[in-house]
Formats: structure tokens, sequence, C-alpha cells
């Protein structure tokens, strides 16, 4: 499974969210997956980069 394949399904995954929560977990992993640094996204997150380093990116693989 590709990357793109990988990118489109954490983006429906967002669509669906209906907590904020999540919502900003999903979108941590697709900037993640983007290959986006973290000190670019903890400010998108409105979070500190330290914050942003707790949430477990690598471990949201439900697409194998």
């Amino acid at each position: 499974m590709g990357n793109t394949s990988k990118l489109e399904e954490v983006k429906q995954a967002m669509k669906k969210a209906k907590d904020r929560r999540m919502f900003e977990r999903y979108q941590a992993l697709y900037l993640h997956l983007q290959g986006t640094p973290a000190e670019a996204i903890a400010p998108v997150l409105d979070r500190s980069v330290k914050t942003y380093s707790n949430i477990p990116t690598k471990k949201y693989v439900f697409w194998t």
C-alpha cells in the first residue's frame, strides 16, 4: 500500500472524526506522513513540540 493511499485513508478518517481530539491526532498523522517536521506540526495543532511528540503517530497503523 503506497503512501498516497495511506494519506487518503487518514484524510477520510479526519472527515469522519466526531471528536476534536481524534481529529487532531489524525491531522498530526496526516502531516507526519507528508514528512512535515515536528517543529512545523506543533504550531498547526496549537501544541508544544513536546506534546506533539507524545502523540503516537507511528502506532496509528490501522490500514495494515
